[in-house]
C-alpha cells in the first residue's frame, strides 16, 4: 500500500511540475530594471531534443519597435532542462554585454510572471534576477 501511495504522489508531483514548465512556454516581455520600459519580446519553446530555448522575436527602444537590429531570432536562452517545475541547468546569454550566465527560470503563478536568475556559477550565489511579464 505504501508503494502505491508513493507512486501516486510522485506522479502528482511530476504532473504539477510539468504544468508549471508549460506555463513558461510562449511569448514574454523583457522589462528594463531601471525604466520599466519593454526592451523586447522573447519566445520560449521546447526543442526537438527535449530541452528549452528562448529567442528574441521583437526589439524595442524607448517604446518604439525596431526592425533589422540583428537581435531578431537570436537564441538567448539555451539548453534549459525541466527540473522540479522550473527550467535550469542551461545558459542565459546577455546580448548587450555579450556574456553567458548560468540560468534558472521559474513561473510565478500569483502574478503570471517568470523570474530569470542569471549567475556566474551554477549555485547561483553571485548574479541577478529579472522578472518578465506576458
Amino acid at each position: 500500500m505504501k508503494k502505491y501511495l508513493l507512486l501516486i504522489s510522485m506522479l502528482f508531483v511530476s504532473m504539477f511540475a510539468s504544468a508549471q514548465v508549460e506555463k513558461i512556454l510562449g511569448e514574454w516581455r523583457t522589462v528594463d530594471d531601471v525604466t520599466g520600459e519593454t526592451k523586447g519580446i522573447v519566445e520560449f519553446y521546447q526543442g526537438d531534443n527535449g530541452l528549452y530555448y528562448g529567442k528574441i522575436i521583437r526589439v524595442f527602444w524607448k517604446g518604439q519597435e525596431l526592425k533589422d537590429t540583428g537581435f531578431e531570432n537570436m537564441v538567448v536562452i539555451k539548453d534549459m532542462e525541466a527540473v522540479d517545475g522550473m527550467l535550469k541547468n542551461g545558459i542565459i546569454y546577455e546580448p548587450e554585454g555579450k556574456k553567458d550566465y548560468y540560468g534558472k527560470i521559474y513561473y510565478n503563478k500569483e502574478n503570471n510572471t517568470i523570474t530569470l536568475r542569471g549567475s556566474l556559477g551554477r549555485r547561483g550565489w553571485i548574479g541577478r534576477s529579472q522578472t518578465w511579464v506576458r
